[in-house]
């Protein structure tokens, strides 16, 4: 029995770094955090500068620390909502690399969020924030670009494999879709030919069809205020899923953490995804560990 999860009790964190983007990205978690009566904590790390090695620090932690409260300081007064329906927040300053604090953070809470940088259509820089918090990230990631409209989804749409249990993913959307008053999309792409095979052969459209009624069936039980439309698109995941959203949208995809090197979700489809979707997506992390993971 799928339990319906209305309150986010482990809460969301937000980095924030002092650009519009990040500001956009905190309005957006502000309201995600409202929506799941959840406490929502800034965070803003500031990075160690480079300096010659020496017995002393070539940088004043007290400054870098006011620094980092400062551009926190900045965005909670971006806050406007009515104090009833506005939820708990707090503040955390830090000193270190950005992407390795929100990950810390991805173990103990519901959701984190970070803004992207660059318009839709162009591909994350290798080592950006946004991107390694969403490949080392131990659960969900929400990635905010700055086109991406509105604080609350106009609709979720999930991309849907059949390789990976997609639990995680649908869990997260549905409560988003429940809490947000609107239709879950389940999404699967279709190779030529359907044509990928698997261990028990090939798998045909109506077993696609089937699969997909199964899984809404799952989650309509437990949230059967939530509509939820089936699509099959053909062609890659990737283009299917950047042929169905809107900047309105949420995104929701599974994935797998990915070794720390790497740097990001090399040749995924939420690597692809992420640059490039006009809209929110969350990235919901498998349980599976990627190979020779730590």
């Amino acid at each position: 029995m799928i339990e319906k999860s209305e309150i986010w009790s482990r809460g969301v964190v937000v980095g924030v770094d002092g650009s519009p983007e990040s500001y956009h990205a905190f309005d957006w978690a502000l309201a995600a955090a409202a929506r799941h009566h959840a406490t929502l904590t800034v965070t803003h790390a500031r990075t160690v500068p480079a300096g010659p090695v020496s017995p002393v620090p070539a940088y004043d932690p007290e400054q870098l620390r006011a620094e980092a409260q400062q551009v926190v300081a900045d965005a909670l007064g971006r806050i406007r909502h009515d104090p009833q329906d506005m939820p708990e927040v707090r503040s955390a300053a830090s000193i270190g690399a950005p992407d390795s604090v929100l990950t810390a953070y991805s173990r103990d809470v519901d959701l984190v969020v970070v803004g992207r940088r660059g318009a839709a259509g162009s591909r994350h820089a290798l080592g950006s924030v946004s991107a390694a918090t969403a490949a080392h990230a131990r659960g969900p990631v929400a990635i905010v670009p700055t086109g991406a409209q509105g604080p609350t989804p106009e609709r979720v749409v999930v991309g849907i494999g059949f390789d990976d249990d997609p639990t995680a993913a649908l869990d997260l959307a549905f409560s988003e879709a429940d809490r947000s008053g609107c239709p879950v999309v389940l999404v699967h792409a279709v190779q030529p030919a359907t044509q990928v095979a698997h261990e028990a052969g090939p798998v045909q459209d109506e077993d696609v069809e089937a699969a997909l009624r199964g899984l809404a069936s799952r989650w309509t039980t437990t949230y059967p205020e939530v509509e939820c439309l089936l699509r099959t698109r053909p062609g890659d995941a990737a283009e299917a899923l950047l042929d169905e959203v809107t900047a309105s949208d949420l995104l929701v995809l599974g994935g797998h953490r990915h070794r720390r090197f790497l740097g990001r979700l090399l040749g995924s489809v939420p690597d692809a995804l992420l640059g490039e979707a006009p809209c929110v997506v969350t990235v919901v992390h498998t349980d599976r560990p990627h190979p020779h993971e730590d």
